[in-house]
């Protein structure tokens, strides 16, 4: 082998390993700290545009779910309102029946009267003041229209959203609900002193009690269909929790460092670092020896 001066291609051999493992130690160093796999495109290009997509679709997986579970909280509002509706239905219900009875005097049925009133006063005042948030129930035409769709998918396709029917959102004032057809004028003046008991006629007891019936199968209605509803939302977020759980561990594949793996690699390389610098003074001193032909 020729002894040189000039170049010492021992020495470019070596520090071009020690380049390279002090690379792959600095970047191990950099994989455990932030416990990433991909940290800058050039580790994983498509790795990285993949995984950008999917981090996009879990932001948007965690608004949904939000978006469902307030979606359920709006319908159990709802719900919680028209079981009361319900409740003072079933008791104006009752205050008719009992009024009907012949055991009881004028001023006993003024005093069921006085009840009834308030209840119906009662609904009033739920059909115009139950909110869920800034949203009005039962009193708002737009969801009295169109009723209320709610998104709960990450994507814009028609199988993200679930809607609810805007039956549900319908006035509950005693008057609406006792209406038969928009021209009907309900039971806006139900008065217990002033049935009577022959026929089917406005004004006959029968007639009050069936169109009380049909406020109280109204409710009902309602609440079956808000339980339709629920029962799509609570699947929905089901699906939602899989599809959130599966694409996190499929990015983690592609972005999260396996720790036990890059603590090895950096001893590996930390070890050859080491070596290196030291072959690396030795090589430098390798053309001293010219001097001993001198």
């Amino acid at each position: 082998m020729s002894v040189v001066i000039n170049t010492n291609v021992d020495s470019l051999k070596i520090q071009s390993i020690l380049s390279n493992s002090t690379s792959k130690l600095s970047q191990a160093m950099e994989r455990m700290s932030t416990g990433l796999k991909v940290t800058s495109a050039k580790d994983d290009a498509a790795g990285t545009v993949i995984s950008a997509r999917m981090a996009v679709q879990l932001d948007g997986n965690q608004i949904a779910q939000k978006n469902v579970q307030n979606g359920n909280a709006m319908l159990a509002t709802a719900e919680g309102h028209l079981d009361v509706v319900q409740d003072n239905l079933v008791r104006i219900r009752d205050l008719a029946l009992q009024a009907k009875n012949g055991t009881y005097s004028t001023e006993e049925i003024q005093a069921m009267q006085d009840e009834v009133s308030e209840r119906v006063e009662e609904l009033t005042r739920i059909n115009t003041s139950s909110q869920y948030s800034s949203l009005y129930l039962f009193n708002d035409t737009n969801l009295q229209e169109h009723g209320v769709t709610f998104q709960v998918g990450a994507n814009k396709d028609a199988d993200n959203t679930i809607s609810a029917n805007q039956k549900i959102f319908g006035a509950v004032d005693f008057t609406s609900l006792t209406k038969e057809s928009a021209s009907d004028t309900g039971l806006a003046n139900f008065d217990l002193t002033n049935l009577t008991t022959a026929g089917t006629a406005a004004g006959s007891f029968a007639h009050a009690l069936g169109k009380i019936d049909k406020a109280i199968n109204n409710i009902t209605e309602r609440k079956s269909q808000i339980g339709s509803a629920q029962n799509r939302l609570e699947s929905a977020l089901n699906t939602l929790t899989t599809q959130y759980e599966n694409l996190s561990s499929a990015k983690s594949i592609i972005t999260d460092a396996d720790i036990a793996e890059e603590a090895s690699q950096f001893t590996q390389q930390n070890i050859l670092q080491q070596v290196s610098t030291s072959l690396l003074a030795q090589a430098n001193q390798a053309p001293s020896i010219a001097l001993s032909l001198v």
